[in-house]
């Protein structure tokens, strides 16, 4: 639980996205509590030392394509950028296809 900060910190500064919340870790320093709130405010501190924009709520759920609905299990590995499953027939795991 006390590596949350550490590790975000060096995603951040590895150009990656990070996310927190109370799943992740309840505790700051020396044993006091933290809140979902307090925890962002922190990563959105350390990132802005950083130099890197920090998305909106709505720029979030774009990212991560919260909300979004596809019609078959295919299709939504589709879109998130993984190799499309096997084919009718077709045996063995599914690898992804360079074009």
């Amino acid at each position: 639980m006390r590596s949350v900060l550490p590790l975000n910190a060096m995603a951040i500064a590895m150009g990656l996205h990070v996310r927190v919340g109370i799943e992740d870790n309840l505790w700051g320093r020396k044993g006091e509590r933290m809140t979902s709130v307090q925890q962002v405010e922190q990563m959105v501190r350390l990132a802005r030392e950083m130099h890197r924009e920090v998305a909106t709520g709505k720029q979030a759920k774009a990212i991560h394509k919260i909300g979004e609905h596809y019609q078959s299990a295919d299709e939504t590995l589709a879109k998130i950028g993984y190799a499309p499953n096997r084919q009718s027939g077709e045996r063995g795991a599914p690898l992804r296809r360079v074009a």
